[in-house]
C-alpha cells in the first residue's frame, strides 16, 4: 500500500515529519501559502536549503505565470505537484504539456472548475489526454459515504493521490482519519477503494498536533489492506455499496 503523510510548511512541521522519517513513509509538502513571485531560481534554491529531504509531492499555488510552479519542482528535482486547476481547459492543457516536457506530473485538487464534478475530469480527459485528468480526492469533503464510493467508482483511473482526514462537523481542525469522533467511516472507504483495486497514494492529512497519531494511522491502513489480500474480498456491506453505485451509474447510462 502507497502511503505519505501530508504536511505544511510552517513550524509544526517538524513533529509531522520526523513521525513520516521514523515510519518511512514519503510526505506531500505544502507550499501553497508560498508566493511564487520571485524567479524560480531563487525560490528553488531558498527551499533547497530548508529541505532536509525531498518530498515525493510539492502542492503550488497557480500563480499569474502558471509555468513557474513547474520550473519551481524542476529545478528541485521533485517530479510531481499538485495545483489548483487553472480557470480555462486550454490554459490547462499548456500547463500540462509544459510540466510534461520537464518530466514533471500535474495532479490537480479536483473540486473547482474546470473539474469540478465527474464529467468535466472525462471531458478533460477526452480533450486534452487521459494523463491531464490526473486528480487528487480530498475525501473529506464529501457530503456522504456514497458520494465517495460513487466518486471513487466514477473516478478510480483518474484519481492520483487520495487525501484522508475525518472530521465532527463543517469547522474544527481535520481529524486523523480513523479517529473514533470522525462522521467519514474509513474502513469503508478504504474497503471500497481495495476492492476497485485503485492503485493510488493514500495521504494521510491531519491537523500537526495529531502527529503522534500518524504510526496508528499507517498501522491501521497496512492492516486493512493485509486482511484484505487474505480474506480476497470486502465486507458484503462494502460489496453492496459498490455494487448499488454501479448499477445507479449504468442505469444512468441508459445501457442495459
Amino acid at each position: 500500500m502507497d502511503i505519505a503523510v501530508y504536511v505544511r510548511r510552517g513550524a509544526k512541521a517538524g513533529a509531522v515529519l520526523e513521525a513520516a522519517r521514523g515510519l518511512g513513509i514519503p510526505h506531500v509538502l505544502d507550499l501553497s501559502r508560498l508566493r511564487l513571485d520571485k524567479s524560480p531560481y531563487l525560490h528553488a534554491a531558498e527551499l533547497d536549503l530548508e529541505l532536509a529531504e525531498p518530498p515525493s509531492a510539492l502542492v503550488l499555488p497557480l500563480p499569474d505565470d502558471i509555468y513557474r510552479p513547474v520550473l519551481v519542482a524542476d529545478l528541485l528535482n521533485v517530479r510531481r505537484i499538485v495545483l489548483p486547476p487553472p480557470p480555462t481547459v486550454e490554459d490547462l492543457a499548456r500547463l500540462h504539456e509544459e510540466a510534461a516536457t520537464y518530466g514533471v506530473e500535474v495532479v490537480w485538487l479536483y473540486g473547482r472548475p474546470p473539474l469540478a464534478r465527474p464529467g468535466d475530469v472525462e471531458a478533460v480527459a477526452e480533450a486534452v489526454g487521459p494523463r491531464a485528468a490526473r486528480i487528487v480526492y480530498d475525501v473529506v469533503s464529501a457530503a456522504s459515504s456514497k458520494e465517495i464510493v460513487k466518486t471513487l467508482v466514477a473516478l478510480q483511473g483518474y484519481i492520483a493521490l487520495m487525501y484522508l482526514s475525518n472530521r465532527k462537523g463543517r469547522r474544527g481542525p481535520r481529524l486523523p482519519p480513523f479517529d473514533v469522533d470522525g462522521v467519514i467511516n474509513y474502513s469503508e472507504v478504504v474497503q471500497a477503494a481495495l476492492l476497485l483495486q485503485w492503485e493510488g497514494q493514500y495521504v494521510v492529512r491531519m491537523a500537526p498536533q495529531f502527529a503522534d497519531k500518524l504510526p496508528l494511522q499507517v498501522a491501521v491502513l497496512n492492516e486493512m489492506a493485509e486482511t484484505f489480500r487474505n480474506a480476497g474480498r470486502a465486507s458484503r456491506k462494502v460489496q453492496r455499496m459498490v455494487a448499488a453505485v454501479f448499477d445507479e451509474i449504468f442505469a444512468g447510462s441508459g445501457l442495459d
